[in-house]
């Protein structure tokens, strides 16, 4: 079933608040700062069709964020569709990943190594979210 215009627009929202937040946190947490200077590369989060996609590149200790998809993504997430995407994003927990990647709803491609470390940055960055006060903590 397509993705409704308004789920489409949601995701591709909170994709452009988590680039957002670890542009912030890179700035302004010690931590999150030296975790990005540890790689360089390209992480992309997609669904299946391409239909909402953000990139994220990391390079030199910097992190950028972009819409759309990447031509040579160092390490892809990618999502069966909109609905999925939202449903396994809201829920905000690893086991609700690993369901759908064993329901093949979710895979990933590429540097799985590199996939590991871009995770871990996003878990750095939504726990900065949900405490903003961290933000600041050097």
């Amino acid at each position: 079933m397509p993705a409704r215009l308004g789920e489409r627009m949601q995701l591709g929202a909170i994709l452009g608040v988590l680039g957002a937040a670890a542009a912030l946190a890179q700035r302004l947490n010690r931590e999150v700062a030296e975790h990005i200077r540890q790689q360089d590369g390209v992480a992309e989060i997609r669904t299946e069709d391409g239909s909402v996609a953000r990139h994220f590149r990391i390079r030199q200790g910097k992190i950028r964020s972009r819409r759309g998809t990447h031509p040579s993504p160092t390490y892809a997430m990618i999502y069966k569709d909109v609905p999925t995407a939202l449903r396994i994003m809201k829920t905000g927990n690893e086991e609700a990943s690993m369901t759908a990647m064993a329901q093949g709803e979710l895979r990933f491609d590429g540097d799985l190594t590199f996939g590991m470390w871009f995770n871990e940055l996003l878990q750095k960055t939504g726990a900065l979210m949900k405490n903003p006060r961290g933000f600041v903590a050097r």
